[in-house]
């Protein structure tokens, strides 16, 4: 067992006053302590419809567990080692490849189903506790998240009327401007501005997100303001058309890379987080930190953790919930202490470990 100091949340931002630039990244952990009940791997397996996949929710039994990405891992690795091994099972391979798929179809449809269906639903001081968080890094730095969900955008939006908010957030959309008639007009929608936003866009959905939606040409982004519809219900209606929002939620992470690589606005918001990691390479460590919260630090995810271990960043701030010695924190703990381990005494990364509920990222629980 790996014993570590743990400081409160306060203590690590006066830590991280040395640096200039402050970035956030977060995980499933950030919803989760919104609402508990809608955002684990467990509720999402509860909610989840197998009804016409029987075989798929025994997969889940066989392997003993909830977790999504576990399960399209184990299909997909599955599936190409039976047709490897086997030539006379390619039909139960391939069958094996489309359950994987059809799982991602279901974990979309089901965070969708059970999303909270409006920011209605969440009471302003929790959001307001969020805004003062987020306030920490994105007047400083960049904040990227790893979850599908809405209620980092819907945080965002709530500050957008709140004129004493010191957050100004850019996520790389807007409106693109054509020319009808000798007149300028603006169009109706909004679209990802490509890398023309670039130094703007401060915050990053690695991952997509539930009103982010591939429309071929474009990048679009669903918005309230445009339709009057929520953002909820619209994702909903677009997934009854079979109109998928962008969203990696592959098994493991060279298969993430692979879905990253193949989308410009993913590829886009992977090579910005790679780069706040990297700094000035080959110069000197970069006078940045990273700060960590509700992020698991899985194997699936090394894609992400391996640009803060080939970087340059000087200083990374692991939030654990709970006691640190639960096995899961452990895993957590060794994970990030790993990421250090081949850096070279010019750009050793520190690692600190932060109490993540002090943080009272939606509130102070009652």
């Amino acid at each position: 067992m790996t014993k570590v100091d743990l400081i409160n949340f306060q203590q690590a931002l006066n830590n991280a006053q040395v640096y200039k630039q402050r970035h956030l990244l977060l995980g499933n952990g950030f919803s989760i302590a919104c609402v508990p009940t809608i955002f684990t791997y467990q509720s999402l397996f509860n909610e989840a419809d197998f009804k016409d996949s029987p075989q798929i929710k025994k997969a889940f039994e066989i392997l003993k567990t909830t977790d999504f990405e576990l399960v399209i891992q184990a299909l997909e690795q599955s599936g190409k080692l039976l047709e490897g091994y086997d030539n006379t099972q390619s039909k139960l391979a391939s069958q094996m490849l489309a359950d994987a798929e059809i799982i991602k179809d279901i974990l979309i449809q089901t965070i969708a189903n059970n999303h909270p269906g409006s920011p209605a639903d969440i009471p302003d001081a929790k959001f307001n506790a969020c805004s003062n968080f987020l306030s920490n890094f994105i007047t400083s730095g960049k904040v990227y998240t790893l979850n599908y969900d809405l209620l980092l955008y819907w945080t965002l939006m709530f500050n957008m009327n709140n004129q004493q908010s010191k957050i100004l957030p850019c996520d790389g959309f807007g409106r693109d401007t054509f020319i009808n008639s000798g007149e300028v007009e603006v169009s109706d929608y909004v679209t990802w501005q490509g890398t023309s936003k670039a130094k703007e866009q401060n915050v990053h959905y690695l991952h997509g997100a539930l009103h982010l939606f591939d429309a071929g040409r474009d990048l679009q982004k669903y918005t309230w303001i445009d339709t009057g519809v929520p953002l909820v219900d619209q994702t909903r209606l677009a997934l009854q058309v079979d109109k998928f929002p962008i969203f990696v939620s592959e098994g493991n992470c060279d298969s993430k890379m692979d879905k990253i690589t193949h989308s410009a606005y993913l590829y886009h918001n992977f090579k910005s987080f790679s780069g706040i990691c990297s700094g000035t390479y080959f110069k000197k460590p970069a006078s940045s930190c990273l700060f960590t919260y509700g992020v698991s630090f899985a194997e699936n995810d090394n894609h992400i953790l391996e640009c803060i271990s080939k970087g340059t960043i000087q200083h990374l701030f692991v939030g654990l919930y709970g006691n640190p010695e639960t096995d899961s924190n452990q895993q957590i703990i060794k994970k990030a202490l790993e990421l250090g381990k081949y850096r070279s005494e010019i750009f050793k990364l520190k690692t600190t470990f932060y109490d993540a509920e002090s943080a009272n990222v939606w509130g102070k629980t009652t």
